[in-house]
C-alpha cells in the first residue's frame, strides 16, 4: 500500500471517529410525522420513546414537516408518546426486531382538556417491509425458543429463509457438524457473521466462531440481499444476532433435554441382527438476568452444556480370511499373476513365504468380514464423542448525558473424536480424528443517543482455536514395520495406505494441524436525521493474526492399485509392492497477518409518504495477507522458478493489493395504496467478499519449507518396496509440486438485484413474490498451472519438467443465480403463526468453492480449458420448500387437556448434483496428479442415459451406471461436471410442549419428535468409476429421534 493511500484512510478514519457518523447493529430504526385529524403535519411536537425492559428513554421535537426518528434503538418493546401544546397525548405500544426500519403516524387531536390518543391495539413486529428495499427475515425470539431443533442450534432456522440452501454434505464449513448454508447462489464461505454488532467468524473458513445457547438469543436477521452499504465484509448472506440482555425484571431459566437410542429408530444402513448404534444426547443450561440497579445497570449470564455420543455407520469393504492369507481362489477381484512371469498364480494363491512381512502386517490390521453383501462385506458403528461447553456474559450500564456502555463476553468449547476422518480416508474404526475448539468472542460498546444523531464505537475481539490430531496413535508405521518418513513426535501414526478396491486404512494426510486466529475489529458508525434523509456514515478497520501448522502428508502414502504387479491390489500389498508412494519434509509454520479498512455512506430518504429511496456507497480495502518473518516461497510464473516473498517482483504475499473496491447500493420502496396493503420493493448492489485466510495457506506449501517426494518404480530402477518405501537416495530427480498465486489477483465481488410484489392479507399475513438474481465475478479457483496435454505418451513431459503440478490459485471462476422466491408469514393470529417459503432457483459456476465439497474437487479436469467445467453448482437445489408453524391448541376447562401447544418445521427439497468420476487411483488421462488433496478429476465418458426411471432408482443403483465408460488411456472423458442429480430430502419435526403453572414460575415439558415419518434421507452415492461400490448409496441421514425436554422459567 503507498504511503499516500495509507495517509488518506487514516484522515478519513480519524475525521470519521471524530464526528457523526452506523454500521452492522443489531437496532432497528422508529420514524415517522405527527399529524393532526385533518392530516396536516404538526412540527414542534415532542416525541419520546421507552424501552419497557429497562426503562430506558430517548426524546426528539418533530422538524417543521412533522418529521422525527429514532434511529439505533435496541430491539425490544417501547411506549411511543407524542405531545403538542393544544392536543391530545397520543400513547402506542410497539415492538422493534432486529434491523427493523417502522414507520409510525401519531395522530393528535385539538383539545382543551387533558386527554389521551392511543393508537390501537399494540404494534407487532408487522408482516410487510415498507420502508426498505433489502430482502430479509427475522427469527424472533418465539421461534428461536419454540421451534424444534435437532441440536438446538438457532442458526439452523436461517434455512426458513427463501434463497438458502444447505451446504453440501462434506464442504469444508459443514464438516463435523457444523452449520453452514448457501444465499442465493453464493458460496457458502461467502456469509458474514455478525453478534452483537461485532465480528463473530473464524477467518479460517469463514464459519461461526461462538454460538450462544437458544436461552441466550433474542432474536436474528438473515439479510440476503441489497441490504445498505453499512454492511459488508462478505457478499452473501449477512446473519445479524442480537444476544439477550437483563432488564428490570429479574428472571432465569432452567432446562434439560435427553435422547437415547432406544427412543428413536435405527440407521438404515445398521447391520441386521446387531444391536443398535449407541446413541444418547444430553442437554443442559440455563440462563439469569436482570437489573444491577434499576434503570441503569443490568446482567445477563447463560451457559449449556452438551454431551452426546453417536455410533457413526460406515459400510465398506474388506478383504476376507482367505484373501489376507494370500489365497484369492474365492475372491471377487481379479485372480493375481506372477509379477515376474504374467501368468496366472497356481491355485490363485500366494504361497506365505513370497509374502512382504510388512504387506502381511497391513493386511491383518483390516478386521474380517462381518456379513457377505459382495463389495460392501463390513459395517461397523463405532461411537463419536463430542463435548460443547458454552458460556455468554453481558453487562450494560446507562451512563449520564445519554451514554450506554454495553460489554459482552462468550466462550464456545469444544472435545470432539470423530471414529472416521471423511470420505477417501479410511473407514475401518481406529484411524478417526480427536478434534478440540475453543472460540472467543467479547464486544465493547459506547453508544451516545443526541437528539440529532446516535453514535456507536465498537470494539470486537475474537479469537478462535482449533486442532486435529489422529483420534489414536496405538498404530503406527513401527507398529507394522514400515519406516518413519518424519521425527517429529506430533506425527506418529500410519501413513495412508490406499488398497483399491478396499477401504483406504492409516490417518489422514492433512492432520496434524492446529492454527489459532485473532482478530480485532473498531467501528465507529453514526447514524443522523437530516429532514426526509435518514444518514448514515462510518468506518470499520480489522486486523487479522493467526498462526498455525498443518503436517500435510508427514506420515507418508502408499498406493496399490489393481494395474500394478498382479493385477490384484491386495495382492501387491501382500507381495510388497507400491505403485506409487510419497510424503513430504517439511519446516513451514505460518504466521499469517492481514488488515482490512471499510468506509461506507447510506441515505434512505422518504421521498414521500408512500415511496423510500435508498442509496449508499461502500469502499473496502483488504491487504493481501503475508507471513510474518516472509519466510514462505512461491511459483514465479514469470520465471518458472520458486522464489522467496517479497524479493525482486514478488509480492509479499503473491499478489498485488487490489484497490478498486466500490461497491454501490440502490434501491426503493413503494407502498402502492392508502391501505399500505400493496408494496413494491427493488435494489441492485455491488458487494465485495473477503475470502478465507485458508486459500493464503499456499505461501507455504512450496520448497524448500515444503518438499513432497514422490516414488515409483520403473524399469532401470531399484525396486520400490515397503522395507524401504520412502527412499533418500532416490537415483531420479523427482519434480517438486508448487504453488502459484495470480498476481493480480481480484476481490471477488458479487452483483444482486431483486423485484418483489408484498401484499398484507388481513391484519397478520403477508404474502412476498420476488425475482431474485445475482451474479459472481472473480471468484477465487485452482488449476494446474503446469498441466500437460492429454496424450498416450509415455512420459507425458510437463511444461516445466522441473516440477510437477503447480497449483495456481487465480480469481477466474464465475456463477450465475436466477430465482423466484416466495415468502409467507402469519404473526399470531388465533393462536396459529406461521413462516413459509419456496424458492424455485437455478445456480450455475465453473467452480462451486475453493475447497472439495460433495465430492467435488473444484479443480478443473483439464485446466487447460477450465471453461468446460460450467455446470450446476454443487449446491444447486431446484426446487426449495420450508415451513414453521406454532400453534397453541384450543383446548381448555381439564388441566391436561389446556395449556398445549404443537410448534413443526418441515422442508422438502429436490436433490443437488454431483459429478461421476474416475477413481482417484487412476490417471487415464496421463496428464499428473496432485497430490495435496487436489486433481482427482479425470472423469469418464457417457455412453447412454445416466438417468433411472424413479421405479428403479434406489441405495443399490442411484444413476444408470452402464451409462458411463473408461475414456481411452491419454484422453479426457466427456461426462460434464455436476451433471447426475442426487437424492432429494424430506423432513418433518414436531414439538409438543406442556405449559405447566408452578406458582411464579412456568414450567415447559416438551417432547420433540425430528423426522417424524423416518424417512430415510440418503447422502450421494459412490461416484466413482473404477470403485466396485460404485452407484451404490452406502450412507444416510439420521432416522427418527425422540427427545424428551423440560424447561422451568420464571
Amino acid at each position: 500500500m503507498s504511503s499516500t493511500f495509507t495517509r488518506t484512510l487514516v484522515t478519513l478514519g480519524i475525521l470519521l471517529l471524530a464526528s457523526p457518523t452506523s454500521a452492522q447493529t443489531a437496532r432497528a430504526t422508529l420514524r415517522g410525522v405527527v399529524l393532526d385529524q385533518t392530516g396536516a403535519r404538526l412540527p414542534e411536537t415532542v416525541v419520546s420513546v421507552s424501552r419497557e425492559e429497562t426503562g430506558e428513554s430517548r426524546q426528539t421535537t418533530s422538524d417543521p414537516e412533522g418529521r422525527f426518528v429514532f434511529p439505533e434503538l435496541p430491539a425490544g418493546r417501547y411506549l411511543v408518546e407524542a405531545q403538542r401544546s393544544g392536543f391530545s397525548t397520543y400513547r402506542h405500544r410497539i415492538q422493534l426486531g432486529v434491523g427493523q426500519d417502522l414507520w409510525l403516524e401519531p395522530g393528535l387531536s385539538v383539545t382543551t382538556t387533558a386527554t389521551v390518543t392511543t393508537g390501537g391495539a399494540d404494534s407487532e413486529l408487522p408482516v410487510l417491509e415498507r420502508n426498505s428495499p433489502a430482502l430479509s427475515t427475522l427469527i424472533d425470539q418465539e421461534q428461536v425458543a419454540n421451534l424444534p431443533l435437532d441440536g438446538r442450534n438457532f442458526l439452523e432456522l436461517a434455512l426458513l429463509a427463501p434463497g438458502t440452501v444447505p451446504a453440501p454434505q462434506g464442504s469444508a464449513s459443514s464438516v463435523r457438524g457444523e452449520f453452514a448454508f448457501s444465499t442465493n447462489g453464493a458460496r457458502e464461505d461467502f456469509n458474514n457473521y455478525i453478534l452483537d454488532g461485532v465480528y463473530n467468524v473464524d477467518p479460517k473458513l469463514n464459519t461461526p466462531s461462538v454460538r450462544p445457547p437458544v436461552d441466550g438469543i433474542q432474536e436474528f436477521q438473515v439479510a440476503t440481499a441489497t441490504y445498505d452499504a453499512s454492511f459488508g465484509r462478505n457478499a452473501a448472506g449477512q446473519v445479524n444476532v442480537l444476544s439477550r440482555s437483563g432488564s428490570n425484571v429479574l428472571s432465569a431459566t432452567a432446562y434439560e433435554f435427553l435422547r437415547h437410542g432406544a427412543l428413536g429408530s435405527r440407521n438404515y444402513f445398521a447391520p441386521a441382527g446387531e444391536p443398535d448404534p449407541d446413541y444418547s444426547r444430553h442437554q443442559f443450561g440455563g440462563s439469569l438476568g436482570g437489573p444491577v440497579a434499576r434503570n441503569r445497570t443490568f446482567f445477563f449470564v447463560d451457559y449449556e452444556h452438551t454431551r452426546l455420543r453417536e455410533g457413526i455407520t460406515q459400510v465398506t469393504t474388506v478383504p476376507t480370511a482367505q484373501e489376507r492369507a494370500g489365497d484369492f481362489s474365492q475372491s471377487a477381484f481379479p485372480r493375481p499373476a506372477d509379477p515376474s512371469t504374467g501368468q496366472p498364480l497356481p491355485g490363485a494363491q500366494i504361497p506365505g513365504f513370497f509374502q512382504n512381512p510388512i504387506g502381511a502386517a497391513i493386511a491383518a490390521l483390516y478386521p474380517l468380514p462381518n456379513r457377505s453383501t459382495p463389495f460392501a462385506n463390513f459395517v461397523s458403528s463405532p461411537t463419536l464423542r463430542d463435548d460443547v461447553h458454552q458460556f455468554d456474559g453481558k453487562v450494560e450500564h446507562n451512563l449520564t448525558g445519554g451514554l450506554r456502555l454495553t460489554a459482552r463476553y462468550s466462550l464456545s468449547d469444544r472435545a470432539l473424536v470423530e471414529p472416521f476422518a471423511g470420505p477417501g480416508f479410511s473407514a475401518i474404526p481406529g484411524f478417526g480424528n480427536d478434534v478440540s475448539r475453543r472460540g472467543q468472542n467479547a464486544a465493547v460498546t459506547l453508544t451516545r443517543a443526541a437528539p440529532a444523531y446516535v453514535n456507536d464505537l465498537r470494539v470486537g475481539y475474537n479469537r478462535v482455536t482449533i486442532g486435529v490430531f489422529p483420534e489414536s496413535t496405538a498404530v503406527t508405521n513401527a507398529t507394522v514395520g514400515l519406516p518413519l518418513l518424519s521425527a517429529n513426535p506430533r506425527d506418529a501414526g500410519l501413513s495412508l495406505i490406499s488398497v483399491a478396491g478396499y477401504s483406504p486404512i492409516g490417518h489422514e494426510y492433512n492432520n496434524p494441524q492446529e492454527s489459532t486466529a485473532d482478530t480485532i475489529q473498531i467501528v465507529n458508525t453514526v447514524t443522523a436525521a437530516r429532514g426526509a434523509h435518514l444518514l448514515k456514515l462510518g468506518g470499520e478497520w480489522y486486523g487479522v493474526r493467526q498462526s498455525a501448522y498443518r503436517d500435510v502428508q508427514a506420515r507418508g502414502f502408499l498406493t496399490f492399485v489393481q494395474q500394478g504387479y498382479t493385477g490384484n491390489a491386495l495382492a501387491d500389498l501382500l507381495l510388497g509392492l507400491p505403485v506409487l508412494t510419497g510424503g513430504a519434509t517439511l519446516d513451514n509454520p505460518q504466521n499469517l497477518r492481514s488488515d482490512s479498512w471499510s468506509l461506507f455512506a447510506h441515505d434512505d430518504w422518504r421521498l414521500r409518504r408512500t415511496i423510500t429511496l435508498s442509496a449508499g456507497l461502500r469502499y473496502d480495502y483488504v491487504s493481501p495477507p503475508v507471513d510474518r518473518d516472509d519466510r514462505a516461497n512461491l511459483y514465479n510464473l514469470a520465471t518458472g522458478s520458486v522464489v522467496p516473498v517479497g524479493t525482486g517482483d514478488m509480492p509479499r504475499g503473491g499478489v498485488l493489493p487490489d484497490r478498486n473496491n466500490f461497491a454501490p447500493r440502490l434501491g426503493a420502496a413503494w407502498t402502492l395504496d392508502d391501505l399500505q396493503r400493496w408494496v413494491v420493493r427493488g435494489g441492485y448492489g455491488i458487494f465485495y467478499n473477503q475470502g478465507s485466510l485458508a486459500t493464503s495457506e499456499g505461501l507455504f506449501f512450496n520448497p524448500p519449507y515444503f518438499n513432497l517426494g514422490v516414488y515409483f518404480p520403473a524399469q532401470g530402477l531399484p525396486p520400490l518396496t515397503l522395507f524401504n518405501p520412502f527412499p533418500s537416495n532416490f537415483p531420479v530427480f523427482i519434480p517438486q509440486s508448487a504453488t502459484a498465486y495470480q498476481r493480480d489477483l481480484q476481490t471477488p465481488w458479487m452483483e444482486h438485484f431483486h423485484v418483489s410484489l408484498q401484499h398484507q392479507i388481513g391484519g397478520r399475513r403477508g404474502i412476498e413474490v420476488a425475482y431474485v438474481g445475482s451474479r459472481g465475478h472473480d471468484l477465487i479457483s485452482a488449476r494446474d498451472a503446469n498441466q500437460p496435454q492429454a496424450s498416450p505418451t509415455v512420459p507425458n513431459l510437463r511444461p516445466n519438467p522441473l516440477f510437477a503440478d503447480i497449483t495456481l490459485i487465480e480469481s477466474r471462476a464465475s456463477s450465475r443465480y436466477d430465482a423466484l422466491q416466495i415468502k409467507f408469514q402469519q404473526r399470531v393470529n388465533a393462536g396459529l403463526s406461521a413462516l413459509a417459503s419456496y424458492t424455485m432457483g437455478k445456480s450455475t459456476d465453473d467452480a462451486s468453492g475453493f475447497f472439495t465439497s460433495a465430492g467435488d474437487p473444484n479443480f478443473p479436469q483439464n485446466s487447460l480449458d477450465p471453461g468446460a467445467e460450467r455446470s450446476r453448482s454443487s449446491f444447486d437445489v431446484r426446487h426449495r420448500f420450508s415451513v414453521s408453524l406454532s400453534y397453541d391448541l384450543p383446548f381448555s376447562g381439564n388441566d391436561w387437556l389446556s395449556d398445549w401447544q404443537l410448534h413443526a418445521v418441515g422442508t422438502l427439497q429436490t436433490g443437488r448434483p454431483f459429478t461421476v468420476a474416475i477413481h482417484p487411483d487412476l490417471d487415464v488421462s496421463n496428464t499428473g496428479r496432485s497430490n495435496l488433496g487436489f486433481g482427482y478429476n479425470d472423469r469418464p465418458n457417457v455412453v447412454g442415459d445416466p438417468t433411472l426411471a424413479a421405479g428403479r432408482r434406489g441405495e443399490e443403483e442411484w444413476f444408470n451406471t452402464g451409462a458411463f465408460a473408461m475414456p481411452a488411456f491419454g484422453t479426457f472423458g466427456n461426462a460434464g461436471r455436476n451433471s447426475v442429480e442426487g437424492p432429494d430430502y424430506r423432513n418433518l419435526s414436531v414439538a409438543a410442549v406442556k405449559l405447566v403453572p408452578a406458582g411464579a414460575a412456568r414450567v415447559q415439558l416438551r417432547l420433540e419428535v425430528f423426522n417424524v415419518f423416518n424417512r430415510v434421507n440418503f447422502d450421494l452415492p459412490d461416484a466413482f468409476l473404477g470403485s466396485p461400490t460404485f452407484g451404490r448409496i452406502l450412507s444416510a441421514g439420521p432416522p427418527r429421534r425422540i427427545q424428551l425436554g423440560a424447561r422451568v422459567s420464571f
